[in-house]
């Protein structure tokens, strides 16, 4: 899938974003929030997959 360049200035200018960030923010900070993002992204992963498995049994039936 091409980016066209509006899309592609875009994701240049997120990169360059979240990179001042990092450089300017301690480790201490930045990897508390990023150790948050990940748990609720697992969290969301396995609430997904248990609702799956109910769906797919009921389904089954």
């Amino acid at each position: 899938m091409a980016l066209h360049r509006r899309d592609l200035s875009e994701r240049l200018r997120f990169v360059r974003l979240w990179a001042d960030y990092m450089r300017k923010t301690p480790n201490a900070i930045w990897s508390k929030q990023q150790n948050l993002l990940i748990n609720s992204v697992m969290k969301s992963a396995d609430q997904n997959a248990e609702r799956y498995s109910r769906v797919k049994k009921l389904a089954a039936r």
